[in-house]
């Protein structure tokens, strides 16, 4: 299951700086690489519905690329897609049915042009080929890891969106540890270090893309650290201060967040004190992050940030800031036919029933964001018209002209599940 070409291209890197990139892309042969998020996984999620509107397939149709194949899943997705299936009394977010989808063409005779794996590490790009049963094999079929199938389609233009996951399982984990829900910084460097000194070896054009802020994803900021009145959505508040939720050591410090994984916990009483209607029993480790453990996922995203910005450098690879654009978004949203969508969850419009991905309408904004990066090398792409989304959009966009957050919802555990399945611990790959 494990290649060593990754060690072996970490040491043959001692040469220097590789030459830049100087050509216009031309998609005659274009490859994406990474993970759900280049996949266009979208409320907990794999599904053709929204693997049409991934990043990469909204490059390739501007592009005019006539044959980018998908790993193409059924409806209602791999795992079931949630879907909003009420808003009153209260918003309740379900799978949308109990039997998955299947994948449509596994019979195709080569690669995927997307290749983006969700729940995929840098280590999982580079060397993995089967997760016995899993989004691995039903998307590498076999047929070498995303790296080598790359390499052996004689590409000509690469999109890099990857790393995310070696991050985002602290965050959703509930718990950063190195080794455990984090790659050690050092292992991450190599290893994308690896993957591009590799990938250089095509002659494709690459472009990369950076991570996110892991803490800022509506999964680990929707639920207020404190407790909250059902009925109104408004803090709680004994001697004019809000009550703090019950954590693992005692009333949540501030500067604590809570993840969606507590919602149900929450609505049994769980981390809510007596006096005020809960059980008085304490949230469990894994649906809290204190300041220290926030810190540490912070500075990790920003050491890997680093990383890629030197390596990419180096290689003369163009990055996209996905960082600075997400954090835009976070804090002014995006106004499209009048209307401001934000990174809210359920109302903003931009960040699918997960919390974590993207809906359609972000991944057409994040698609246009990878143009405008192409076309500064001479791409020459028009952008994606974004008002389709818009009136494509529902109940969750269209409820963002109020901004009003709804008072009480449940995340299922099915979804917990499901998204636990998809960044399991680094030791137990």
């Amino acid at each position: 299951m494990r290649n060593t070409y990754v060690l072996a291209a970490v040491l043959a890197c001692g040469a220097g700086p590789l030459a830049a990139q100087t050509t216009a892309p031309v998609f005659t042969a274009y490859y994406s690489i990474g993970d759900s998020l280049a996949a266009g996984f979208e409320s907990g999620s794999l599904v053709e519905t929204h693997q049409v509107v991934s990043a990469p397939a909204l490059i390739a149709r501007q592009a005019g690329v006539v044959d980018f194949q998908l790993p193409r899943v059924s409806e209602p997705g791999i795992p079931v897609e949630l879907y909003l299936q009420t808003l009153s009394p209260a918003p309740l977010i379900v799978p949308k049915s109990e039997k998955p989808g299947a994948p449509t063409n596994l019979a195709l005779n080569r690669a995927y042009n997307n290749l983006a794996v969700p729940g995929a590490t840098l280590l999982d790009v580079g060397t993995r080929v089967t997760d016995n049963g899993g989004l691995h094999d039903l998307i590498l079929r076999g047929r070498g890891t995303q790296v080598q199938q790359t390499l052996a389609a004689r590409p000509s233009v690469i999109t890099l969106w990857m790393g995310n996951n070696d991050v985002l399982a602290a965050a959703v984990r509930g718990r950063a540890v190195d080794g455990v829900t984090l790659t050690p910084a050092a292992d991450f460097r190599n290893q994308y270090l690896a993957i591009v000194t590799v990938l250089r070896t095509s002659g494709a054009r690459i472009f990369a893309a950076n991570l996110p802020d892991v803490t800022s994803i509506p999964y680990v900021t929707t639920i207020a650290p404190v407790v909250v009145n059902p009925s109104t959505g408004q803090p709680v508040l004994a001697g004019g201060q809000p009550v703090p939720l019950i954590g693992p050591a005692g009333p949540l410090p501030s500067g604590s967040l809570v993840t969606l994984g507590a919602s149900s916990l929450l609505a049994q009483g769980i981390g809510i004190p007596t006096a005020l209607g809960g059980r008085g029993t304490p949230l469990p480790d894994e649906v809290v992050l204190d300041p220290t453990e926030l810190n540490i996922i912070k500075d990790r995203v920003i050491a890997n940030n680093q990383a890629i910005a030197e390596i990419c450098q180096a290689a003369g690879i163009p990055v996209l800031d996905i960082n600075a654009i997400m954090r835009d978004v976070a804090q002014n949203g995006r106004v499209i036919g009048g209307i401001t969508y934000t990174g809210a969850y359920l109302t903003g419009g931009i960040f699918s029933y997960d919390g974590v991905h993207p809906t359609d309408l972000g991944y057409a904004i994040t698609a246009n964001e990878w143009i405008r990066l192409l076309n500064a090398s001479g791409a020459g792409l028009a952008e994606v018209d974004l008002l389709p989304f818009v009136g494509l959009a529902t109940t969750v966009s269209a409820s963002s002209r109020t901004r009003e957050r709804p008072a009480a919802w449940e995340f299922p555990q099915e979804a917990q599940d499901a998204l636990l399945a998809l960044y399991p611990r680094l030791d137990q790959r």
